[in-house]
């Protein structure tokens, strides 16, 4: 049990470290992937608003299920794609400290679910 919770502080602290040296931001960068391509916005919801219409006019409501999830899947992956994620300029012992908490504590966690489970 003492292997888990401290495997987890040292996890928390890894990724917290990582987190405070890491800038995110986002520009609409769709064509990196399909060549140049930036779809408009209202094009990606033009699925989601034709199966908001099917679901209210048809019995089966299957479709405009399926062009809902279609949408909103498309739009969130939009949205993941726009992001840039950049590390700041940290020293070398601050990155190994960043990524040796991390998988110390990856480790750990293995170490102690397996001893949880073992019992």
């Amino acid at each position: 049990m003492i292997s888990l919770l401290s495997g987890l502080a040292l996890f928390i602290l890894g990724m917290f470290l990582i987190s405070q040296n890491t800038i995110v931001s986002t520009g609409y960068f769709f064509g990196g992937v399909f060549g140049g391509f930036n779809p408009p916005f209202g094009l990606l919801l033009l699925p989601v608003i034709i199966g908001v219409i099917l679901l209210f006019t048809m019995k089966r409501k299957i479709w405009g299920w399926i062009l809902i999830a279609t949408g909103l899947v498309t739009i969130l992956a939009g949205v993941l794609m726009s992001l840039r994620i950049v590390f700041r300029p940290t020293t070398l012992y601050i990155t190994i400290l960043m990524f040796a908490c991390l998988a110390a504590g990856i480790g750990l966690i293995i170490r102690g679910l397996i001893q949880v489970y073992k019992k």
